[in-house]
């Protein structure tokens, strides 16, 4: 065969869909059935409420002696997540949200391909980094100066734990092929791929759900057995319904993980895994970013009657 026709050959079969289509079913490149408006509802809602948080928590720590470990933590998990979203949103443009793979041509799956690599490296490190961050933070909030209690064990093992985790699962993603060209090209020939991403992603999302859960119970006894006035424990616990719905969220990133188990029709499923990590992130920016709202505005012209309504997020106690 000559070079032209290998070349006739493959750009035809570039053409083609991605996967074979059921029986009955015309495979449409046009008009492939995608939605684009949640996408962009999605991320734009959810990329300003992270934003805000952000601004909100580094608004608290103008002064460079207040910066501390978890801030800068944070700040990466923040800059982590805008790449996590961007290629959401590219998502968004094209193919859509919920398109099925015989609806996308050959010639585009590469790229899809890429934007999931990228899209579980940027996840996995900005909720490892947004978590430290966290636990961190409450050490400093629920945990005395100079005391090593129960709470102080359980959050130091849950940081180093989600460190541990989140970095070597990340890790696996990055070199689960040689070359690692494998893990995006459909057309690469030759290499290995010896890791089950499918059955890593399933074992992942459910540890993370698990560590969601932990995260969320491990300071309530503290909250409700500490001598703040009762109305700041309410305040304090309405951010756990934050939590509770970022637990929510890694719920249904794990029921659609599992459809996806059995499933070759990647694209339909993969960009709704992202959707709902989105918002589990954002609940993790507020979190940690609420609390400290109360300050930040208080620091603005004319905001005192703003403040008060925002007193009760603030937290039962403050020892550093």
């Amino acid at each position: 065969m000559s070079a032209a026709d290998a070349a006739a050959d493959l750009a035809e079969l570039l053409e083609q869909p991605s996967l074979e289509p059921p029986s009955g079913v015309t495979p449409d490149f046009v008009n492939n059935g995608g939605s684009h408006t949640i996408g962009y509802f999605v991320v734009i809602f959810c990329g300003v409420l992270s934003t805000l948080a952000l601004l909100s928590r580094l608004g608290s720590r103008i002064s460079p002696r207040k910066i501390r470990t978890e801030d800068v933590f944070l700040f990466i998990a923040y800059g982590l997540f805008v790449g996590y979203i961007y290629v959401i949103y590219e998502w968004s443009i094209y193919p859509g949200i919920r398109v099925h793979l015989w609806n996308l041509p050959l010639k585009n799956l590469e790229s899809f391909s890429y934007g999931v690599h990228l899209a579980s490296v940027f996840y996995g490190l900005s909720i490892m980094f947004l978590k430290a961050a966290i636990l961190m933070d409450w050490l400093q909030i629920f945990v005395p100066t100079g005391q090593r209690n129960l709470l102080f064990w359980v959050l130091h093992i849950l940081i180093w734990c989600n460190i541990l985790f989140f970095a070597s699962g990340t890790f696996i993603e990055i070199f689960r092929c040689h070359p690692r060209e494998n893990i995006w090209n459909p057309l690469f020939e030759g290499g290995s791929c010896p890791v089950d991403i499918k059955a890593k992603n399933m074992a992942s999302g459910l540890i993370n759900l698990v560590s969601d859960l932990t995260i969320l119970l491990a300071p309530q006894w503290v909250i409700w057995h500490s001598n703040a006035l009762r109305t700041r424990k309410l305040g304090v616990s309405l951010l756990f319904i934050i939590g509770i719905f970022a637990t929510a969220c890694g719920i249904v990133r794990l029921v659609v993980l599992l459809e996806l188990m059995g499933s070759a029709d990647e694209l339909y499923y993969i960009p709704d895994i992202g959707l709902w990590g989105i918002g589990e992130i954002t609940s993790g920016f507020l979190i940690i970013g609420i609390p400290s709202a109360p300050k930040t505005i208080k620091s603005m012209p004319g905001s005192e009657s703003v403040t008060s309504l925002l007193t009760s997020w603030r937290a039962p106690t403050t020892n550093r």
